[in-house]
């Protein structure tokens, strides 16, 4: 056993437990994100059957209590206002039955002065002035009629957040983090658009609510396991290839060389 002590082996030893290591973490955090994504399909089937209601009512203001904002969420709500252009922000890397495109987060300000972010639609690449020309908004008021949606989580090894200070394009849907931009208070969900009245013209192309799934992350679980069990084997294998090799020098030990002969 001392043998397994020399450095070369301490460093193997310390070697497979980090990769071990890291791998079970990533496992269990893959695990917990899947528990989440259940949750949240149980909360969006739920909720989907529940009538439409105006915003309001399911959020009397933007600064509704933490129980008001779970019990809207994923609620199909409707409400009236005036969109405002200037403070709009294009949320990046957005796909539509196989296109690649962006969205355009739009801030639609209310009677009491507060504001809901909405999710106009998509619009292709490049996102040019011509095409942010074609889905300019409406004048005057308008009623929304779409899905109220938490924002959006930062994945682990996911692209980065814009850097400090007014953006005009995000790669995901962060409302504190548009909060601290706009002139006005902010609700604390936002509206994935459905319909519209007025109706826009061509763009943004409103984008239907996903049906529930639970993403790759069991995929990504069973991998990380593998990856664990993968670097075991691994390294008991080479303790048992090292212990073999041992016993065979001591099985048919190497035969000392002759003395040179003296004249």
């Amino acid at each position: 056993m001392r043998h397994f002590l020399t450095r070369r082996w301490i460093t193997i030893h310390l070697m497979t437990l980090v990769i071990i290591a890291v791998c079970l973490s990533m496992a269990f955090w893959q695990l917990g994100r899947l528990q989440d994504r259940r949750a949240e399909n149980d909360l969006l089937v739920a909720q989907s059957v529940l009538p439409a209601s105006e915003l309001t009512r399911l959020l009397p203001s933007a600064g509704a209590g933490a129980t008001a904002i779970e019990d809207a969420g994923f609620r199909h709500t409707r409400t009236t206002g005036t969109y405002d252009p200037a403070e709009q922000v294009v949320l990046q890397s957005r796909s539509l039955k196989g296109r690649q495109g962006n969205h355009l987060l739009t801030p639609l300000i209310l009677d009491s002065g507060e504001a809901v972010l909405v999710d106009r639609g998509w619009v292709p690449l490049p996102t040019t002035d011509e095409v942010l020309a074609d889905a300019r908004t409406p004048t005057g008021r308008v009623t929304v009629d779409g899905v109220l949606l938490p924002s959006e989580r930062k994945g682990f090894l996911g692209v980065s957040d814009p850097p400090p200070g007014n953006v005009e394009a995000t790669p995901r849907v962060d409302l504190d983090r548009l909060a601290d931009q706009l002139p006005y208070e902010l609700y604390p969900l936002y509206i994935r658009l459905q319909s519209q009245e007025p109706a826009n013209a061509d763009l943004p192309r409103p984008v239907p609510i996903p049906a529930p799934d639970e993403g790759p992350h069991m995929e990504y679980l069973v991998q990380w396991l593998l990856f664990a069990v993968t670097a075991l084997v691994i390294y008991l294998g080479l303790i048992r290839r090292d212990i073999s090799r041992r016993r065979i020098e001591e099985a048919d030990p190497a035969e000392p060389e002759p003395a040179p002969s003296q004249s």
